[in-house]
C-alpha cells in the first residue's frame, strides 16, 4: 500500500512527512495528476492543496474513477475539502473544519479557500490569506467575547468583499477602518495575534494524523456509500491517454502524443483507418475481409442515397471530395467520402482504441513513442514565442506545419483538409496543434522507420475496382 499527498501552501511538505511517514509528498494536484500517478487497489490519495484558474483543477471523474477501482481518496483543507464535500456521499472522505463548513452547506463559495501562493522553488509560500481562515478566527474571537456576532459578520462581509488576492489583514484593516468607523477590527487584531488561527493547516494535520493512525473513516469506497455508476467513459480514458505514458528520448510520451504520432506518420495508417471505418459502418468486425466489407459499404451508399444508381457520377459533386478524387470510380469515390464523413476522431478524444488493432502493437508504440519523444526534446531547445509560457505552440507558423504535412502525405497543399481526414482528424487547426511539437524532428531526421511495415497500399490509392 502507498500512501500520497497532494500539498502546497496549506502545510509544510516535511511537516507532512513526518506526520504520516512513508507518504510521497506531490506538489498542489491539478487536471491529469491522479491519472499520471495511476494509484492501485488499496492505495491512499490524500488531497490538501490544489491549482485551479491558470491550470485545469482535479476533475470529479478522475476521483470517481479511483474511488470504483478500491483506491481510498480524502480531502481536507483546501481543494481536498472541496471536492470531498462534493464527492462524500460516494466515498471521498473528508476530515476537518473547511470540509464540514462546505459539506454542511455553510460556506458555498470556492474563493474562500483560495490563495495566491509562491511557485514550487519556494515551497508554495502563502502571499494572501484565505477567507475561511478570517471566518473561523472570526469565530472563535465572538465565541470568546471580543466581538459581537453582529461585528464579526461585519468584518467577514468586508473581508469577503476584497479580492482573493489581496486578501490579508492588513488590507482588511484598511477597509474595516474605512467601512466600519469603529475599534472592532482592532480589538480582533490584537486577540487574533495571542490566538493566531490557521485552520487550513489544522485540518490538513488532522487529516494526516488521522491517517497515521490508520482510522476507520478514512476506508475505500463501500456498500454503505452512493453507487458510481457510468464514471468509465470515452472521457476519462482520453483523459488517461493524454496523462499516461513511457518516457523516451528523456522526457514522458504520453499515450495521446504517441497515438497521434502513428495516425500521422505512419504510412499503413490511412488504410487500415479505412477499413476500419468502412467496416463499423457496415457493422462487421475489424478482422472481416475488407474487400468484402467494401462491397457492403458500396450497397450501404446507394441505399442511403449517396451513389444514385441512375446517375452515380452525382457522387462528385460531394464537398468532401477533392480534384484528385474525380479519377476514382464512382463506387470509390462513394467509400471515400463515407471514410471522411464518419471516420475522423475528436483530437481530444486520442487514446490507444483510436488506432486499428494491426498498428496497436507493442513494437510500433515503442517505435512512434522513441521518435515522439526525440523530437520533443529537440523541440523544446529551440526559442519560444513566450518564455514564460514554453507550452504554447507556435514555434513554427501554421503554414510550416502545413507544407511539412503535405510533403509527407504527397498530396497537394490545397488537398491538405481532406488528407487530414484521411488521417482520422477532424480539424486542421488541431492537427497543427499536435505536429507542430514533432516539426523539428520531422525538418531534421526524416518521419520515423516502422518495424514490420509492409506497404499495403499508397495512402491516397482507390479502395475498390472501376
Amino acid at each position: 500500500m502507498s500512501d500520497y499527498v497532494f500539498l502546497g501552501p496549506s502545510l509544510d511538505a516535511a511537516e507532512a512527512a513526518d506526520l504520516l511517514p512513508g507518504a510521497l509528498v506531490r506538489p498542489p494536484i491539478q487536471h491529469g495528476d491522479l491519472l499520471r500517478l495511476d494509484p492501485a487497489p488499496g492505495d491512499r490519495v490524500f488531497i490538501v492543496d490544489g491549482l485551479f484558474m491558470l491550470r485545469a483543477p482535479v476533475r470529479h471523474r478522475e476521483i470517481l474513477h479511483y474511488l470504483d477501482r478500491g483506491v481510498m481518496v480524502a480531502g481536507s483543507s483546501s481543494m481536498g475539502a472541496l471536492r470531498a464535500a462534493e464527492l462524500w456521499p460516494y466515498g471521498m472522505r473528508g476530515a476537518g473544519t473547511v470540509f464540514e463548513l462546505y459539506r454542511d452547506g455553510v460556506v458555498t463559495d470556492d474563493d474562500e479557500v483560495a490563495v495566491v501562493h509562491a511557485p514550487a522553488e519556494e515551497d508554495h509560500r502563502s502571499m494572501s490569506e484565505p477567507l475561511v481562515n478570517l471566518r473561523v478566527a472570526l469565530d472563535r474571537a465572538a465565541r470568546a467575547g471580543v466581538l459581537t456576532a453582529a461585528e464579526a459578520a461585519l468584518l467577514l462581509e468586508t473581508g469577503r468583499d476584497l479580492p482573493f488576492r489581496a486578501r490579508g489583514r492588513r488590507a482588511l484593516r484598511r477597509a474595516a477602518t474605512a467601512r466600519l468607523g469603529d475599534d472592532s477590527f482592532e480589538r480582533f487584531a490584537a486577540w487574533d495575534l495571542a490566538h493566531p488561527t490557521d485552520v487550513k493547516a489544522e485540518d490538513a494535520r488532522l487529516l494526516l494524523r488521522l491517517a497515521a493512525a490508520e482510522d476507520a473513516g478514512l476506508r475505500p469506497h463501500d456498500a454503505a456509500d452512493t453507487p458510481i455508476e457510468n464514471v468509465n467513459t470515452y472521457i476519462t480514458e482520453a483523459w488517461a491517454a493524454r496523462a499516461q505514458g513511457r518516457t523516451a528520448g528523456g522526457v514522458l510520451v504520453s499515450d495521446a502524443v504517441t497515438v497521434a504520432t502513428i495516425m500521422v506518420l505512419h504510412p499503413e495508417f490511412p488504410a487500415r483507418h479505412a477499413d476500419r471505418v468502412l467496416a463499423a459502418l457496415v457493422d462487421a468486425p475489424e478482422s472481416a475481409d475488407p474487400r468484402r466489407v467494401r462491397q457492403q459499404a458500396v450497397e450501404l451508399a446507394r441505399e442511403r442515397g449517396l451513389l444514385p444508381i441512375g446517375d452515380p457520377a452525382a457522387i462528385y459533386d460531394s464537398p468532401m471530395l477533392t480534384g484528385s478524387d474525380r479519377s476514382r470510380s464512382p463506387a470509390d469515390a462513394a467509400l471515400r467520402v463515407l471514410i471522411r464523413m464518419f471516420g475522423p476522431i475528436d483530437c481530444g478524444t486520442l487514446a490507444l482504441r483510436s488506432l486499428p488493432a494491426a498498428l496497436r502493437t507493442p513494437a510500433v508504440l515503442a517505435a512512434a513513442r522513441s521518435f515522439a519523444g526525440s523530437a520533443m526534446q529537440l523541440n523544446d531547445r529551440l526559442p519560444h514565442p513566450d518564455p514564460h509560457r514554453p507550452h504554447l505552440r507556435m514555434t513554427y507558423r501554421d503554414d510550416v506545419v502545413d507544407r511539412l504535412l503535405a510533403r509527407l502525405w504527397d498530396c497537394p497543399p490545397g488537398e491538405l483538409p481532406a488528407a487530414v481526414r484521411d488521417h482520422g482528424f477532424q480539424h486542421l487547426d488541431r492537427l497543427r496543434a499536435l505536429v507542430e511539437p514533432l516539426t523539428a524532428g520531422l525538418k531534421v531526421c526524416g518521419p520515423p522507420v516502422f518495424p514490420g511495415f509492409a506497404p499495403v497500399r499508397a495512402p491516397h490509392a482507390g479502395l475498390v475496382a472501376a
